[in-house]
């Protein structure tokens, strides 16, 4: 009827595969209000800001990709 090894299999890619959206996110907004509040701070333009949405993008891209190699490896 059920195969639970292959629901349990499914349930945690799912898991990790949301978890790997939910760490992406963090880093790239994380960049960019830290970014924001900087250039508040400093009274700059957009620089801090566009530097802190690259740097999130940068550092997510490299975590998301050995998260998925991680993943798929199991």
């Amino acid at each position: 009827m059920f195969d639970k090894a292959k629901d349990s299999k499914k349930t945690y890619l799912v898991a990790r595969l949301v978890g790997i959206g939910w760490f992406v996110q963090f880093l790239n907004a994380g960049g960019a209000f830290g970014g924001y509040f900087l250039d508040r701070a400093v009274g700059s333009s957009p620089g801090f800001t566009i530097a802190g949405v690259l740097l999130g993008l940068a550092i997510s891209g490299w975590g998301m990709y050995r998260m998925l190699m991680a993943t798929l490896k199991d």
